[in-house]
């Protein structure tokens, strides 16, 4: 079982946030939206396709900044999506056809979005950490009355319990939403969005079960065939990887992988994971930039609350006593810890013994 990348437990205002514009792609600035690892990693039930995947991240970044508000409804015009996805070779959405309404049906124009729009309202996400546990549509409602397609536009909602995950995820995977429109199977959109789940990370790849793998991709829904590697490798783990590196300029990286036996039978699989250059020049500005506004922040709170703020000499032997975990959550951890107490007469030595006593026999969270 492999682990998910770790990250601090962010706050609404200063989560991580969208970035570009959907309507107008950029390789200078790309349209990114992170979002919560349970989304990528796929436990998701329902019939979520590869079009499912990319119209709901189409609609996330289009609503991000109402997510927090008391407007009922979010909405995004059918024909600016006909043409986005147009762009990007999907030239059939456009089309009249008939949708399912009740036990009805009725001819509408952009048939194909609309039903998309019907199973993201029937696909639900389970979350489970230590704070909350629950199932989410990923769309919890939408409305589909003649009136309100006639305006031209879709009307829909995302529940409070989603958007409390998506703007303070514990983990996320930033999704380049234009890479996610380009690629056309659905194993290469799937795939693409778990590997932006690792790409940042320390490590340059990971190693999951075949069982995992399967499972992540929905593979085992498909053909029972694919239990043998031959046929996984051959149908779609190599057509997946290809597509993606197809883009690698745009994804901002490269993937390879190779099966790993148990015996005499393959049972893992091992990506490994490049950045391209532009990328990792790009990440390097944007990690400076967060690490500069995080220090800032938490410096001002901190000030303001008396709280405790290591140096980086303190930092760094907590990366060797408690190698994986979020150091700036240990921090916060520490000083919540601590709040009713008396002040230790040596912070860093309070601090590191905590650390030690908190972080023994578990796994990096």
């Amino acid at each position: 079982m492999t682990e998910s990348p770790a990250q601090l437990p962010l706050d609404l205002k200063s989560g991580p946030k969208p970035t570009g514009d959907i309507w107008k792609p950029s390789a200078a600035r790309p349209a990114t939206v992170p979002v919560p690892l349970p989304v990528v990693m796929v436990r998701v039930e329902g019939p979520f396709t590869a079009l499912d995947r990319k119209l709901w991240l189409l609609l996330l970044h289009n609503a991000w900044d109402e997510l927090d508000s008391d407007k009922p409804y979010h909405e995004i015009s059918v024909a600016e999506l006909v043409r986005l996805f147009r762009k990007f070779g999907r030239t059939d959405l456009g089309t009249r056809g008939k949708i399912s309404l009740g036990k009805a049906e009725e001819e509408t124009d952009a048939a194909a979005l609309w039903q998309s729009m019907r199973r993201l309202v029937k696909t639900t996400v389970e979350w489970e950490d230590e704070d909350y546990e629950g199932i989410s549509a990923l769309v919890s409602e939408a409305l589909f009355s003649k009136r309100y397609r006639e305006t031209g536009k879709i009307y829909y909602a995302f529940g409070r319990g989603l958007s409390k995950q998506i703007l303070a995820p514990r983990a996320f995977a930033r999704l380049r939403c234009h890479v996610v429109l380009a690629l056309r199977s659905k194993y290469a959109v799937t795939l693409y969005e778990i590997l932006e789940a690792y790409v940042n990370r320390r490590e340059n790849g990971f190693t999951i079960s075949l069982d995992e793998f399967r499972s992540w991709l929905k593979v085992s829904d498909d053909a029972s065939s694919y239990e043998d590697w031959k046929y996984l490798k051959r149908r779609v783990i190599e057509p997946a990887v290809n597509e993606i590196n197809e883009r690698a300029e745009e994804a901002g990286f490269f993937v390879a992988y190779e099966g790993l036996r148990e015996g005499k039978s393959f049972a893992k699989i091992k990506f490994t994971l490049t950045k391209t250059a532009a990328r990792d020049e790009r990440d390097e500005v944007l990690q400076g930039k967060a690490r500069r506004a995080r220090a800032f922040d938490a410096k001002k709170s901190a000030d303001a609350r008396g709280d405790y703020l290591p140096n980086d000499l303190v930092l760094e032997q907590v990366r060797d006593i408690a190698p994986g975990w979020d150091r700036q959550a240990l921090v916060a951890r520490f000083n919540e810890w601590g709040r009713d107490k008396p002040p230790p007469r040596n912070p860093h030595s309070a601090f590191i013994g905590w650390v030690k006593r908190f972080t023994k026999g578990k796994a990096a969270a």
